[in-house]
């Protein structure tokens, strides 16, 4: 008896609002269809605000995640390797927002390294090259495991534009036979990236 008395326009907020608790996405998909035919500021004007709301932030996660992606940390700076080449050493640094950990070195076609290392140290030593991290020489260099240490946001891979004092960062690696190339795996907020550093050059 209620409905006969409604007023065209109290019947139409009535049933959108039934549509709405059927189809909660109803307006949103309404809103892309007729967006296809116009342009950003129809899109957004026939959107609630729940919808404005939603788009804006998945604008923003993804334009995040894309900066991130297409902009790896990692920088690499000193290569040095032995004349055999069959130890080497990779100066990174991080010039990102927050800390990267390395979660694998692998050399050539992915094989595992006999020995994998990270070398935290400072610009005043610099770096060693070394085919025995137990000896007197390499203890004084900070060998960690690489599983182990962070690489601090904001640290530079050339050493000498660092002060004498600020932490460097080398991965050092020995094997059995010529490195040609060192995969560098690492995460970063979550993702992983990868890196290659080829010696053929040096």
């Amino acid at each position: 008896m209620q409905r006969n008395k409604e007023t065209p326009e109290q019947k139409r907020e009535r049933l959108r609002q039934e549509e709405l608790k059927r189809n909660p996405t109803g307006s949103m998909n309404d809103a892309f269809n007729r967006a296809n035919s116009g342009g950003l500021a129809d899109l957004i004007g026939s959107l609630s605000w729940k919808g404005t709301g939603i788009l804006i932030l998945v604008l923003i996660i993804g334009g995040a995640y894309l900066l991130l992606r297409f902009n790896p940390p990692l920088e690499i700076g000193t290569i040095a390797s032995t004349e055999d080449k069959k130890s080497v050493v990779v100066g990174i640094g991080n010039n990102g927002f927050r800390e990267v950990k390395i979660l694998d070195v692998s050399v050539n076609n992915n094989e595992t390294p006999l020995e994998t290392k990270l070398q935290v140290s400072n610009s005043s030593q610099g770096f060693i090259l070394t085919d025995n991290y137990k000896s007197e020489d390499a203890k004084k260099h900070g060998f960690t495991n690489i599983v182990e240490v962070a690489i601090k946001a904001g640290t530079l891979s050339d050493d000498e534009t660092n002060s004498k004092d600020d932490e460097i960062y080398g991965v050092s690696v020995i094997h059995n036979k010529e490195i040609n190339n060192i995969h560098i795996e690492y995460s970063y907020f979550g993702m992983t990236f990868n890196d290659t550093v080829y010696f053929n050059n040096y």
